[in-house]
């Protein structure tokens, strides 16, 4: 047994430096590899799993030779730093390996520093973000939004208003030679109706305006609130398909003559049997306009073939906002 051995305290100075030096390249390449590489390292792909399967185990492996290394006293040391250096080398060759393996694959993620890379569920919760502000854009634009999209059930059902009856000069109402009341109808057979409330108004608008502030126009409060036969919108959260929707449109617009795009939810959303599933909508009941507790009969639209209307009109600035955006549905699908 030796009494008198002392370690070189120069060489194991120079052993464990090198032996620093060495773990700080892994660190390197383990994390903090170029912006290419880190993204795809730590995700949960095939490239997630190249720490996992090529460096991890190397790793593991080092640090147990280095803990047999220390058991085995001074002697041993030296032994122990040139397997820990090769093992760090087979780290570095594996992640290289790896690299030049899916180098075509590879999508460039460039981080910042102090950066993560999103998962699955960032992900999402940032495309969600992306479509709100797209969607808050487009309420700025217009009222496509407010109107089309924002709304109750019930705010579509108070935007078409209450059937106008028809009067006598003495303002009496008259009624049909079965002594049901008689309505004023336009062209195609739908009711003419007043007392329209605009869903831009937005929630609670009978509690808030008084009078016929109600059922002016949000917009230009000079004049009351239009809308046709047909109270239309997407369907809740239903933003991502109105978003992409606005998108299609705008690539149909021709800047030279903006007159409304017109085209098919299929056109847009591409290839679906049920993207009329998307759309929501009332009109009043054309032959029973009221039920007997005397409420209004509204209707569900039956948007089987509807197409999509967009309106734009100059922005002023060389561009071109969206006005609006609806569903409309076949007339012949809702007499």
């Amino acid at each position: 047994m030796s009494k008198g051995f002392r370690a070189d305290t120069g060489h194991m100075a120079k052993a464990a430096k090198e032996a620093h030096g060495h773990a700080e390249r892994v660190e390197r390449h383990s994390s903090n590899l170029d912006a290419k590489t880190r993204g795809r390292l730590l995700g949960k792909g095939r490239f997630g799993m190249i720490v996992e399967k090529a460096v991890r185990p190397i790793i593991d492996s080092m640090i147990t030779d280095m803990s047999k290394a220390m058991a085995r006293g001074h002697r041993s040391i030296g032994h122990g730093l040139d397997i820990s250096r090769k093992n760090i080398d087979d780290a570095e060759e594996a992640i290289r390996k790896n690299l030049r393996r899916h180098k075509d694959e590879r999508d460039a993620v460039h981080l910042k520093l102090g950066q993560r890379v999103l998962d699955e569920d960032d992900l999402r919760d940032k495309h969600k973000k992306r479509v709100a502000e797209r969607v808050d854009g487009l309420r700025r634009q217009g009222h496509g939004p407010q109107r089309h999209l924002d709304p109750t059930d019930d705010m579509l059902k108070e935007r078409l208003g209450k059937p106008i009856r028809i009067v006598d000069g003495n303002n009496n109402p008259l009624s049909d030679a079965h002594g049901n009341p008689r309505f004023h109808r336009n062209g195609d057979g739908y009711f003419q109706t007043d007392q329209k409330i605009d869903p831009a108004h937005g929630p609670n608008a009978r509690e808030r305006l008084k009078g016929d502030d109600l059922y002016m126009d949000a917009e230009d409060p000079s004049r009351k609130h239009k809308c046709d036969a047909f109270s239309t919108a997407f369907g809740p959260g239903q933003d991502e398909a109105f978003m992409h929707a606005e998108r299609y449109a705008r690539s149909r617009l021709d800047p030279t003559d903006p007159k409304p795009v017109e085209f098919s939810p299929e056109e847009a959303w591409g290839p679906g049997t049920d993207h009329h599933e998307r759309f929501r909508g009332f009109y009043i009941d054309r032959n029973k306009p009221f039920l007997p507790d005397g409420s209004t009969n509204y209707r569900p639209v039956d948007f089987q073939g509807a197409k999509i209307v967009a309106v734009f009109k100059p922005d002023g600035n060389g561009g071109h906002r969206m006005v609006t955006m609806f569903p409309q549905p076949v007339k012949e699908r809702n007499a």
